[in-house]
């Protein structure tokens, strides 16, 4: 069998070195993927990564053998044994390494400091408004999960992008000043289950976006691992939806379905509601009771045997509370009963945040050290408009890189509604953007600086959507002049992003109607809003040709017996708008139009194109 494999292996993954044909004993070398290790992290996931295509083959010819066989016997390396070896070659390794650490060159330590820091596993792109930061967390997520898109157009880049939202490896959510624990973490929301008429609302704890994703990105690591706990539990998973599959035929045959319970007697399966719940009943009786799938995976996962139940009511209610002990014992006996029929072979399914959940329960510190899932990247816009302290509650403190689960320093806390253990894996990433003309971002900067990086996206001026002339200037240098006036009358935290001057090719071509539309839409009003209405700085910034100031005929005159009143004297000024069919448009001075004011902005001479 093993010499058949030979050639398809080779194939597959390539041999370095095989056993002569003389030998009693057969042994292959793959070919490395390095050329040297000098982390165990790093060889067990290149060896995993070979066990996934070696282990299939194998168990494939061993079935065949089985098949003529069935008193062949092979079996896998157990987990204790793997670990046992692990465990052996960790201190190996330790031990080389004190002798080598001194050969490392610095040239080595530059380049797997730069891999490590490439992609920060918490990192907030802050910045003025326009500066592409929403834009740039798309680019962000998907190189952190693996994908080249260099060469890609943008299109491309957010269909892939897009397409990865959908499959949940990455997750986008805005915070804002309602969004809560209870949303992002878990909290405490009315149920679907029961589902007969007359029954009380059912209250359950659910599970928040970050909780989600954390299940998942842990989930991925064990897929990846395959320990004997991860293979247990979604082996029952398949069970379970085979099991349903089987009850539903059945009753649509109109079939009577009995199951055997505890004390020697049977009851009978009603339905299968939509929610995938198994409805029991007792013959000639008229109540139900709903047997859940996750339920019965926290009992297949608690309880070895049934046959060692003494007292299901006691032993069951400690597992999953409430009653129903005898509904659930029948229907978890009845699946355990196909796993002989099975033969241990189940087919690969989609499995329920429940069957991860409980896999991600047996899961140990050296699953998450030894082994590597998918990365999962969680996008937060606006992060600064949450209460982050209230929204991250006590788990601000694990998301930090070495309280990350499989980390020495690693922490788990107890969660306050559904008191499970839970941690943060090592391959979820966390993205935020800020916008630093937000007036709530002081607050927000001590309570995450010591856990995030800080990458600054300012306004940038060497993009070729600025290379555009109009007015006798660049696209880049108008943005320019009015940062930089900007800058000096307030700081550079509210300076305008270049995304407000970008035009593709065909807006080169006539670039008013773009620059236009964009003055009156984005950048005038920020202005206002930077400046608290201080048209005075506005009109520094944009110069006369945007800002009128109104000469003393222009100016108010007070109710009859207030004439005289000696009120503080008050500069009045409108803004200029250029576009066509506006109420302020009378502003506009004769013989002006928007391209004279932008060079009146840049400081250009235009007062003799003027008409008196």
């Amino acid at each position: 069998m093993i010499k058949k494999l030979e050639p398809i292996l080779e194939e597959k993954i390539g041999l370095a070195k095989k056993s002569k044909p003389s030998q009693k004993i057969l042994n292959y070398k793959t070919k490395g993927r390095q050329a040297s290790y000098t982390s165990l992290g790093d060889m067990m996931e290149d060896v995993f990564k070979d066990g996934e295509v070696i282990i299939p083959l194998v168990n494939q010819e061993i079935d065949k053998i089985k098949t003529k066989h069935p008193q062949f016997v092979a079996h896998q390396f157990t987990d204790e044994e793997f670990d046992q070896m692990q465990e052996k070659l960790k201190n190996r390794m330790d031990k080389d390494s004190s002798t080598d650490q001194e050969k490392v060159s610095d040239e080595e330590v530059h380049v797997q400091s730069e891999e490590l820091l490439r992609f920060p596993l918490n990192q907030i792109l802050f910045g003025p408004p326009g500066t592409g930061k929403t834009y740039h967390t798309v680019n962000e997520a998907l190189q952190i999960i693996g994908i080249d898109i260099s060469g890609l157009i943008r299109a491309e880049i957010k269909e892939e992008f897009d397409k990865k939202i959908k499959e949940g490896q990455i997750v986008f959510t805005t915070f804002h000043q309602s969004m809560s624990y209870e949303e992002f973490i878990e909290g405490i929301k009315p149920g679907l289950e029961p589902e007969k008429d007359g029954e009380e609302v059912i209250y359950k704890i659910e599970p928040g976006l970050f909780k989600k994703l954390s299940i998942e990105a842990s989930f991925d690591i064990a897929k990846f691992r395959k320990s004997k706990g991860t293979a247990e539990v979604l082996d029952f998973s398949n069970l379970h939806d085979m099991f349903i599959e089987e009850v539903q035929e059945r009753l649509i045959n109109e079939e009577e379905v009995e199951l055997k319970t505890k004390s020697g007697g049977t009851v009978l399966i009603d339905s299968i509601s939509q929610q995938g719940n198994i409805i029991i009943k007792h013959h000639n009786g008229t109540r139900t009771y709903t047997v859940s799938k996750g339920r019965l995976t926290k009992l297949q996962a608690a309880i070895d045997s049934l046959d060692s139940v003494s007292n299901i009511n006691d032993e069951f209610r400690e597992v999953i509370g409430g009653s129903n002990s005898s509904a659930y014992w029948s229907v978890l006996n009845a699946i355990k009963q196909m796993t002989k029929r099975a033969n241990g072979k189940v087919e690969e399914k989609t499995y329920t945040y429940n069957d991860k959940v409980e896999v991600v329960k047996k899961m140990i510190k050296e699953d998450f050290y030894t082994a590597k899932g998918k990365n999962y990247v969680l996008i937060i816009d606006e992060i600064n408009r949450g209460n982050v302290s209230q929204i991250f509650g006590e788990l601000i403190t694990l998301i930090e890189e070495d309280k990350r689960l499989g980390k020495n320093e690693a922490l788990e806390v107890s969660l306050p509604y559904s008191k499970e253990k839970f941690g943060v894996p090592p391959n979820l990433y966390i993205i935020g953007t800020m916008n630093t003309a937000d007036r709530s971002v002081e607050a927000l900067d001590t309570a995450l600086r010591r856990r995030f990086s800080f990458t600054e996206m300012p306004p940038r001026y060497d993009l070729t959507g600025l290379d555009y002339g109009f007015a006798g200037v660049k696209g880049s240098e108008i943005l320019m002049k009015i940062n930089k006036r900007i800058e000096k009358l307030l700081d550079r935290d509210h300076l305008l992003g270049h995304s407000y001057f970008l035009l593709n090719e065909q807006e080169k071509q006539q670039p008013e109607a773009k620059l236009l539309d964009s003055f009156y839409r984005n950048i005038i009003p920020l202005l206002q809003e930077y400046f608290f209405g201080d048209y005075a700085k506005i009109g520094a910034i944009l110069g006369s040709g945007f800002v009128y100031a109104e000469n003393e005929s222009d100016q108010a005159e007070f109710a009859t017996g207030y004439e005289n009143e000696d009120f503080a004297e008050k500069d009045i000024y409108q803004i200029i708008d250029y576009r066509p069919n506006q109420p302020v448009s009378r502003y506009i001075q004769p013989g002006m139009t928007f391209e004279k004011a932008i060079r009146l902005l840049m400081n250009q001479q235009v007062e003799q194109e003027i008409e008196s």
